[in-house]
C-alpha cells in the first residue's frame, strides 16, 4: 500500500459533496438544473430546453457534431454510481443512432453507441458504464510494465467534467429529446461470488476458510496486532476487531489509546482493527477471495492484500517479507473512501519501497454491490500470472515472469490517509470494514505439503 496524507480539511470534503447530484439525477422533467448545468453544441449543433416538458432537445446536422453538458462551475461527483443512464427519444423525421461518453479530469469513458438506430418517435436508454469493457492489463515487462492500450478505465467518477452526446453515423437534420440523465448503480441479483469455488476451471482444494461464526477471533488463523506502517494517527486494538452475525468488523473510531494495546505502544487519537495471517497461514499460488462491505466516512483506507512470507527459516520478519527476491505485494482490493463505495484500486508492488521500488496498477475498478451491499474480491495467482476478480468476473491481469514466486500471507487493514483521499471527519465515525468470509484454494498440481509456516 502506498503512503500519503491528504491535505483536505473536513470542510473541503463537505463542499465537494455539494456537486453530487441528488439521487444521482443530473436532469429530469422535475429538475431545475439551469443553475448547475451548462448546455452547448459544437459546430452548428444545438441544445435547448422545451419549456412545456422541461426536456432537453438536441439538434444535429452533421455526424461530426457534439452536444456538451458541462457543470457551470467546477466538476461533478458521480462516485455514488457505476454508470450513467440517458433516456432519449427521436423527435425528428430521420433515423439516428446516438452515442455518448463522459470526460473526467483523469480521462474519458469509452464511447457507447445505441445498438440500433432509433426511428422517428422511438425511444431508448443509453447506458454508459464507468468500467472499461475490456479488463485492465499490463505488459509483461519486469522493470517498466505499461498498461495495454484499450484495457482498463481512466475515468475518475469523483471529478467529472462533461457529458458528450454524438449523433452517430447519420446525415441530415436529426433531433433527440432527453427526458432523464441519471447516475445509477444497480444491485446484483444476489450474493456475488458465493465462495463455493474459484471462478476458473481446475482441480481445486480448499486450504483456508474463515466464516467468522465464533464468539472470538480464531488465534490459530489470525493476528490482531502488527506494526502500523501506513497511518501515524491510529493504533490497533483488540476491541476494534468485532465479531457478530457471522461477520468480522474492523472498526475505525476516534478513541485515544496505545498501539497494539501495549503499555508502551504509541499513543494516538484514533483506534482501529487489524487481521493478518503472518506465522499462521501462507501459500504460494492459488485463489484468494473475501466478501467485503466498504466504509463510507471520508478519509478511510481499507484494504485486502497479500504480502510475502518465506517462513521462519528465512530469518527475521523484515527479511521474510521482502518484496524483492521474487516476492511481491498484491493489493487485491484497496479503497479510498473519497472515491465512493463502487470503485477501488488494484496493484502490484515489488523490489522494496525505496529507490528501486516498482509497481503497476489501476484505481479504475468499478463494481456493483450485491443485494446486501457487499462485493467479492479475489486473486487468481499462478506461475507467471496474476488475475484479479470482483463478483466472479475478471477485472485486471498481469502476466509476467516477475509475478511473485514467494509464499504470501493475507492481511486486512483499515487505516486512514492514502494518496487521493479526504481528511477524516470525526463526526462521521465510527465506520467499519466488514468481512463476511475469507477463503483460499490451491490447484492440485500446485499443491505442496501444508501451506503453513
Amino acid at each position: 500500500m502506498a503512503t500519503g496524507t491528504p491535505d483536505d480539511t473536513p470542510e473541503t470534503w463537505k463542499q465537494s459533496n455539494r456537486h453530487t447530484p441528488p439521487n444521482g439525477i443530473l436532469f429530469d422533467e422535475q429538475t431545475d438544473f439551469k443553475a448547475t448545468l451548462a448546455l452547448g453544441g459544437v459546430g452548428s449543433s444545438s441544445v435547448a430546453v422545451d419549456p412545456e416538458t422541461n426536456r432537453l432537445v438536441l439538434s444535429f446536422t452533421r455526424r461530426d457534431q457534439e452536444i456538451h453538458l458541462t457543470p457551470r462551475s467546477g466538476v461533478r461527483n458521480w462516485r455514488a454510481g457505476t454508470r450513467l443512464e440517458v433516456e432519449l427519444t427521436n423527435v425528428g423525421s430521420s433515423p439516428i443512432q446516438p452515442a455518448i461518453y463522459a470526460e473526467s479530469v483523469e480521462g474519458p469513458t469509452p464511447i457507447i453507441q445505441n445498438p440500433q438506430s432509433l426511428g422517428p418517435a422511438e425511444s431508448a436508454t443509453l447506458i454508459l458504464p464507468f468500467a472499461s469493457p475490456k479488463p485492465w492489463e499490463a505488459s509483461a515487462s519486469e522493470t517498466d510494465p505499461q498498461v495495454l492500450p484499450g484495457t482498463g478505465s481512466e475515468f475518475d467518477s469523483y471529478r467529472v467534467e462533461r457529458i458528450v452526446l454524438l449523433p452517430g453515423d447519420t446525415e441530415g437534420e436529426n433531433r433527440l429529446q432527453a427526458s432523464r440523465i441519471q447516475v445509477t448503480s444497480p444491485a446484483l441479483s444476489g450474493p456475488a461470488g458465493s465462495g463455493q469455488r474459484p471462478p476458473v476451471d481446475g482441480d481445486w482444494t480448499l486450504t483456508f476458510e474463515e466464516n467468522f461464526d465464533g464468539e472470538e477471533i480464531d488465534a490459530t488463523k489470525w493476528n490482531i496486532y502488527t506494526e502500523n506502517h501506513w497511518d501515524d494517527r491510529s493504533h490497533f486494538s483488540k476491541d476494534n476487531v468485532i465479531l457478530g452475525d457471522g461477520l468480522a468488523r474492523l472498526r475505525f473510531e476516534k478513541k485515544s489509546g496505545r498501539h497494539n494495546d501495549a503499555p508502551d505502544g504509541a499513543l494516538t487519537d484514533y483506534q482501529t482493527g487489524y487481521l493478518g495471517t503472518y506465522d499462521k497461514f501462507r501459500q504460494c499460488y492459488g485463489y484468494f477471495e473475501a466478501r467485503l462491505k466498504l466504509p463510507t466516512a471520508p478519509g478511510l483506507w481499507p484494504a485486502f492484500w497479500a504480502m510475502p512470507d518465506r517462513g521462519a527459516e528465512d530469518g527475521p520478519k523484515w527479511k521474510r517479507q521482502q518484496t524483492s527476491r521474487g516476492g511481491m505485494e498484491f493489493d487485491i482490493m484497496e479503497h479510498l473512501t473519497r472515491w465512493g463505495p463502487h470503485r477501488y484500486n488494484i496493484a502490484f508492488h515489488w523490489d522494496g519501497y525505496g529507490k528501486g521500488h516498482q509497481h503497476v496498477g489501476t484505481s479504475g475498478i468499478y463494481v456493483n454491490h450485491d443485494s446486501e451491499g457487499f462485493l467479492t474480491a479475489g486473486l487468481l495467482w499462478l506461475p507467471g500470472k496474476a488475475v484479479y476478480y470482483c463478483n466472479g468476473k475478471e477485472v485486471a491481469r498481469w502476466e509476467s515472469p516477475r509475478v511473485s514466486q514467494a509464499p504470501s500471507i493475507l492481511m486486512f487493514t483499515h487505516v486512514s490517509g492514502g494518496w487521493d483521499n479526504d481528511a477524516l471527519d470525526p463526526e462521521l465515525l465510527p465506520d467499519d470494514l466488514v468481512i463476511d468470509y475469507v477463503r483460499v484454494w490451491q490447484r492440485k498440481d500446485l499443491m505442496v505439503p501444508r501451506s503453513q509456516p
